[in-house]
């Protein structure tokens, strides 16, 4: 082989090269250009697509959960008692972990004493944090609305979990992005992450 054809070779494989770092260089920064688009609530809920599940809310029955299949599992709603809405008024904070849900999934605009749009209805994700246990419905005490067996911890009507109760690293139950409009319930796909405590 001549030294002007190595020559044109390495020259060739080399811009082959440059030009497959570029290519490269490309995809990855895709991802990283993307994270700088706006995640304002307010943006996401102006896309229309953006709510998956709609569920009219004459359907709910107090006291009672309804099971609405989602993409990341499942979201229940629970239609609250009057009785529930006056615990939640009564503001127990001192009973309660995280009572002002702080430390706790949910969207900023929920973060109320009653961690929903609408003090009628808390639509939430029934798996605790610790080990995705699922949650249950319960009246065995007083405040108490659902609880979970693996580490037996309990949980108000706004998915608050109680002091003492359950595991340490255990958080309030998270809360899934939703709008109520015109007797209408719409479920988003966006869970806000924060830090524990």
């Amino acid at each position: 082989m001549s030294e002007s054809s190595s020559l044109k070779r390495r020259q060739f494989l080399s811009g082959l090269m440059k030009l497959l770092v570029f290519i490269g260089l490309v995809f990855v920064s895709i991802p990283f250009i993307s994270s700088f688009s706006s995640n304002d609530i307010s943006d996401k809920q102006a896309e229309p697509s953006h709510w998956i599940i709609k569920y009219p809310l004459a359907e709910l029955v107090h006291g009672q959960v309804t099971v609405l299949n989602w993409s990341a599992g499942n979201v229940w709603v629970y239609a609250r008692t009057a009785k529930d809405i006056k615990a939640l008024q009564n503001k127990n904070a001192v009973l309660l972990r995280d009572a002002l849900s702080k430390y706790s999934d949910q969207p900023e605009n929920l973060q109320n004493n009653v961690r929903s749009m609408n003090e009628n209805f808390f639509v939430f994700i029934p798996n605790e944090n610790k080990r995705n246990c699922q949650v249950s419905l319960t009246d065995s005490e007083e405040n108490v609305v659902f609880s979970e067996p693996c580490f037996n911890a309990k949980y108000d009507a706004a998915g608050r979990i109680f002091k003492n109760t359950g595991h340490k690293d255990q958080q309030n139950l998270a809360v899934p992005e939703h709008v109520i409009e015109d007797g209408i319930l719409k479920v988003g796909v966006w869970i806000p992450k924060r830090s524990r405590y």
